[in-house]
């Protein structure tokens, strides 16, 4: 089928305007935000044709076309390499830290060296984080110890979503285009517009990051009453953090109320609770010598215009449909109330990583409130009303559009001085192999080796490394680069000059880009 250029650049100046606005912000070469200057003259457009009762209609019938499909796939595979491509530059870029990349790393190298525990932490690995289900990546470090495991580990994961949303939707449709349309919108969100998905790939790593397929492909056994793989997957799932049993509680949830299998409902619901809590009160303070935990702040009534503003950034895009439609949007609730019953801004600002397992769940959601013919559609068509909420849905997801992949990549090319520095850092390492060292924290995950630790900086100034465990060697030397993010020293210049003031410490002069300073015996 041969498609005239007319079919591919769209001739109404609204749609035509719209596809400028996303060919703007996707190549980010006019910078972060000009891309609303197209928005600005597609929302004026749109908003004329309604006042004049004259709305453009906007469909996904063009997904369908054989041309259309192909052309999608080709820009969804575009899109897997430019991931690939900018979590290896990342690396290159000293983009990664200690928290988290280098010390999952760490931890990962730690058991293909027969151990598990933290070096930075001091502690065994599920002292922090409940995370047995990541530890088969530890027999990739025995072919090749590389921080690259952890990182592209987690963007496989994320590429393979719209892959199972897709296997999913086939499931729950019996109209195959109706299901190849709905698995174009919400992989396009996915990849693309969601930013609670995509915040959570571009930071950084934290084990629940490899479970987005695990849960896909959980629902898809449950669709297929598959229970043994279901349930093999379910427990798969509760190793990849410890209050991932809220995906247990979720799914139970919506089983209770939306499907027959009650019972079961039931007791995934109570699976989940006990899991919870057996993970977070007795294993995790048992693996970490029951000393205090450093990551878990509860604040339930803490900020709650934070957290209002935090539903409206998750749910926005997609229509508060799973809240409307609560009785699926359900599977997502607990998931999300995690995050709620958090003190930390970060874990409901959408900006982190605290968002992949909800943003997972709500995607689930919007396949089963859409296949269960709960939505009309016609709403948007044909009444003036659903003209103007339609309107103003669109201006709020263009405002909230997340860094383009292309933008990300541009920030992620490595420059001359990177490189230079990543030179000596392989100098250093042969040269230091097997002493015990402490590192800025921008460069620990270009380390791997057992004895590391973080460098940070006290009140007065004074640069040491993080000792959580008090019967680990003392470290011979201390790595910096002025040159690059320096995350737990407040004055980068205060803590070198204190340093080299010192008489516990003599710098080496053979590294020109690197401070490296050797303990005196």
């Amino acid at each position: 089928m041969k498609l005239s250029v007319s079919s591919v650049i769209p001739q109404n100046p609204v749609f035509l305007w719209l596809w400028i606005t996303l060919l703007v912000w996707w190549s980010g070469l006019a910078g972060r935000d000009f891309f609303l200057v197209p928005a600005l003259i597609f929302v004026g457009i749109y908003t004329y044709q309604i006042r004049n009762k004259q709305p453009s209609i906007i469909t996904t019938k063009w997904t369908n076309s054989s041309y259309a499909k192909r052309w999608l796939i080709s820009l969804f595979l575009v899109h897997v390499v430019l991931n690939l491509a900018i979590t290896i530059l990342k690396y290159y870029s000293f983009r990664w830290n200690v928290w988290d990349v280098g010390s999952y790393s760490n931890m990962l190298y730690n058991i293909s060296q027969g151990r598990f525990y933290s070096s930075y932490l001091g502690t065994h690995n599920w002292g922090d984080h409940f995370s047995p289900s990541m530890s088969p990546l530890a027999l990739f470090y025995l072919w090749f110890p590389s921080t690259h495991w952890v990182t592209l580990a987690k963007t496989v994961a994320y590429l393979s979503v719209p892959l199972l949303i897709h296997k999913i939707c086939k499931e729950s449709f019996q109209n195959k285009e109706q299901a190849w349309s709905v698995t174009v919108i919400l992989g396009a969100a996915w990849m693309l517009f969601y930013a609670p998905a995509l915040n959570s790939l571009y930071y950084e790593f934290q084990p629940s990051a490899l479970a987005p397929p695990f849960i896909l492909y959980a629902f898809l056994c449950f669709q297929r009453k598959l229970w043994l793989r279901f349930w093999f997957t379910m427990i798969v799932i509760l190793g990849f953090k410890e209050n991932l049993g809220a995906v247990w509680i979720g799914f139970g949830c919506f089983m209770v109320l939306a499907t027959p299998n009650k019972k079961m409902g039931f007791f995934l619901i109570s699976g989940g609770i006990i899991s919870i809590y057996l993970i977070m009160f007795h294993v995790m303070p048992y693996f970490r010598n029951f000393e205090e935990s450093w990551s878990m702040p509860v604040g339930p009534f803490q900020d709650i215009p934070g957290k209002l503003i935090y539903l409206f950034k998750i749910l926005i895009p997609l229509g508060f449909l799973p809240l409307i439609f609560w009785r699926f949007g359900i599977i997502a609730g607990p998931a999300i109330g995690v995050n709620l019953l958090s003190s930390g801004p970060k874990m409901y600002s959408t900006s982190y990583h605290y968002d992949d397992i909800p943003s997972t769940l709500l995607m689930v959601a919007m396949v089963l409130i859409v296949s269960s013919g709960s939505l009309k559609l016609r709403f948007w068509e044909q009444k003036k009303a659903g003209q103007w909420l339609l309107a103003g849905w669109i201006v709020c997801v263009l405002g909230m559009l997340p860094p383009s992949p292309m933008r990300e990549l541009y920030a992620s090319i490595p420059d001359k001085l990177h490189r230079v520095i990543r030179k000596e850092l392989i100098e250093f390492d042969q040269f230091s192999k097997g002493e015990p060292i402490a590192v800025q924290t921008s460069l620990g995950p270009q380390f791997n080796r057992t004895n590391i630790l973080a460098i940070t900086q006290d009140s007065n100034g004074n640069c040491a490394p993080m000792r959580r465990d008090l019967l680990v060697a003392e470290t011979k030397y201390l790595v910096f680069a002025k040159s690059l993010n320096h995350y737990l020293i407040e004055d980068l210049e205060q803590c070198l000059k204190k340093i080299n003031l010192s008489k516990d410490y003599e710098i080496l002069h053979v590294y020109q880009n690197l401070h490296i300073y050797k303990k005196i015996n």
